[in-house]
C-alpha cells in the first residue's frame, strides 16, 4: 500500500503540473476548460492515493476516499464532455449547458456520500445501502477492493455515457473540419482523449464493477503517460494555442518530478 500511495501522489502532482501548463499558457476557453478537467483528474488520482494510504489505519476513511474517486470521476466525465463542445472552435457552449453540468455535479454529491452523511448525523439509515460504495477490503491477492451499493448503476450511466458523448463529439469535430491544420489538431486531440479515457474506463470503472481490482492502480499510472502525451501534443502539434515557452518549461518540470518520484518509490 505504501508504494501505491506514494506513486499515485506523484502522478497527481504531474497532472496538476499539466493543468498549470494549460491554464497559464493560454487565455482561450478550450485550454482552460481542459486545464480544469486536468485538475479533476489529478484530484481523482490523489484521492486514490489516500484511499490506498489510509486503509491500514482507517478503513472508513479509505472508503470515503474511494467514494471521492467515483464522485470526481463523474465530474471528470462532465468536464471532458464540456471541453469536447469547446474544441477546436474555442467557443463557450450555451449557458444552459454550463448550468446543467454544474447543478448536476452539486445535486449528485449526496448520492455518493450518503453513508458518510448518515454517519455524520449519528445514524445508519436505509439510504446508506443505496450509496455508491459501501466499504473497502483487501482481496486475497492483497489489492484494495470495495463493495458496491445499489446506486452504482447511476455512476456507470453518467461515467460511460458522458465519456462516450465526449469521444463521439471529438470524432464528429474531426470529420467536420475542412481546414487542414484544424483537422489534424482535432484528430490528434481525439487520439489523446481516446488513449486517456478508454484504458482508464476499462481498468478503473468496468473491471472493479465485475470484482477485478488488480488493475486499478495500473489505470491510475496510465494517466501519467496520458499527461506526457498531451504535453507533447501541445508542444509539437500546437494544440489549444498554448504558449510554447510555458509548455516546454512545465514539461521539463514534469520529467524532473517523474525521476524524483521513481527514486522516492
Amino acid at each position: 500500500m505504501h508504494i501505491y500511495a506514494i506513486s499515485t501522489i506523484f502522478t497527481a502532482v504531474m497532472i496538476y503540473n499539466l493543468a498549470l501548463m494549460l491554464i497559464l499558457g493560454s487565455r482561450e476557453h478550450s485550454p482552460r476548460s481542459f486545464g480544469f478537467a486536468a485538475i479533476l483528474i489529478g484530484t481523482w488520482v490523489l484521492s486514490a492515493g489516500f484511499a490506498f494510504g489510509t486503509f491500514e489505519l482507517r478503513p472508513d476513511l479509505s472508503a470515503f476516499f474511494v467514494r471521492t474517486c467515483y464522485y470526481v470521476g463523474s465530474l471528470i466525465a462532465f468536464a471532458l464532455f464540456y471541453f469536447s463542445l469547446t474544441y477546436p472552435e474555442n467557443h463557450k457552449p450555451a449557458s444552459y449547458v454550463r448550468i446543467l453540468l454544474v447543478v448536476g455535479g452539486v445535486l449528485f454529491l449526496p448520492l455518493y456520500y450518503a453513508k458518510d452523511l448518515a454517519a455524520l448525523f449519528g445514524g445508519q439509515y436505509v439510504i446508506t445501502e443505496q450509496t455508491m460504495i459501501k466499504d473497502v477490503f483487501l482481496t486475497p491477492r492483497g489489492y484494495l477492493g470495495w463493495h458496491f451499493g445499489n446506486m452504482i448503476v447511476f455512476f456507470d450511466t453518467i461515467f460511460f455515457g458522458f465519456f462516450g458523448a465526449c469521444l463521439a463529439a471529438g470524432w464528429q469535430k474531426y470529420r467536420q473540419q475542412t481546414d487542414p491544420i484544424l483537422r489534424k489538431q482535432a484528430y490528434v486531440m481525439f487520439l489523446v482523449l481516446a488513449t486517456g479515457m478508454i484504458p482508464t474506463g476499462i481498468m478503473n470503472a468496468a473491471f472493479p464493477g465485475i470484482g477485478l481490482f488488480g488493475l486499478f492502480w495500473v489505470g491510475l499510472m496510465s494517466s501519467f503517460g496520458w499527461a506526457l502525451l498531451l504535453g507533447y501534443s501541445v508542444v509539437k502539434q500546437g494544440q489549444m494555442n498554448v504558449r510554447t515557452a510555458t509548455a516546454e518549461l512545465l514539461i521539463v518540470a514534469m520529467i524532473l518530478l517523474m525521476f524524483i518520484g521513481f527514486f522516492a518509490v
